[in-house]
């Protein structure tokens, strides 16, 4: 087995929100997780000039061959950039602890994940997460997807903007939220519609998304404030949980006061 093993983030956007979000991330969760540094030949002197000034000269930094970066990135869709680092065992994701010292009041919308199975939707949730203005995002370390190259890859650098916390039991990380003035929304088909018009501020708000086939947990459900239905006009009754997100999340801002 590989003393220290590596893992591989791929992908033009995902390789420039790390490299810019550099300055912000603790040294082992960044830069010194840093082995190369490897873009595609053809690239631009200046894009060059770019990338070698987000990095100490201590860090390689090398050109390859469209055929040789195919091998590097076994055959993922790299675009031509990657990055090779020391694989973190905890990967971007803090635990109970530390979102209990981060979590202030008004800090909404966070974001609250149960049991989000599929790497792509994890990525994807993220994403949305991030382009919506959440900062938190709060999930289980039971039954939910890692935070793969891939998850990381699909979020297309989000991942590097927002704090992750996985815990044991979701229902403390509830609990301690309304201690801390949060509203709980969760969405269900058994919800109400109206309820979108009546909600708190965005900053007082948490977002609880469930699994993708069973939706959020009931013992969860019975902790939310508001559980809400999104209206459907069309004859399939149910949406992408990555959707759902979306619309959740572009709610709460529309309704906002």
């Amino acid at each position: 087995m590989e003393k220290n093993p590596v893992e591989i983030l791929f992908g033009k956007r995902n390789f420039f929100e790390f490299l810019e979000s550099l300055e912000q991330m603790a040294p082992e969760r960044g830069i010194k997780t840093i082995r190369e540094v490897i873009v595609k030949d053809g690239i631009g002197n200046e894009e060059k000039q770019r990338i070698k000034s987000y990095l100490p000269n201590t860090v390689k930094f090398t050109t390859v061959s469209s055929r040789e970066m195919d091998r590097i990135a076994q055959d993922k869709n790299h675009q031509g950039y990657v990055i090779i680092r020391t694989k973190q065992k905890s990967f971007l994701s803090l635990g109970f602890e530390h979102f209990k010292q981060n979590i202030s009041p008004n800090e909404g919308p966070i974001l609250i994940l149960d049991r989000i199975q599929d790497p792509g939707n994890l990525g994807n949730l993220l994403r949305t997460a991030e382009c919506m203005g959440v900062k938190h995002v709060l999930m289980s370390d039971r039954d939910t997807s890692p935070i793969t190259p891939v998850v990381e890859k699909v979020s297309a650098g989000a991942i590097h903007h927002i704090q992750i916390y996985r815990v044991a039991n979701l229902k403390h990380g509830i609990d301690f939220l309304k201690k801390n003035e949060y509203w709980i929304l969760a969405t269900d088909e058994e919800g109400e519609e109206e309820i979108w018009e009546n909600l708190p501020d965005v900053s007082q708000m948490a977002v609880i998304m469930g699994n993708e086939g069973e939706g959020v947990k009931r013992i969860l459900l019975e902790d939310a404030d508001y559980i809400a239905r999104i209206p459907l006009y069309g004859s399939v009754t149910s949406l992408n949980v990555v959707v759902a997100c979306g619309i959740t999340l572009d709610r709460l801002h529309n309704v906002s006061h």
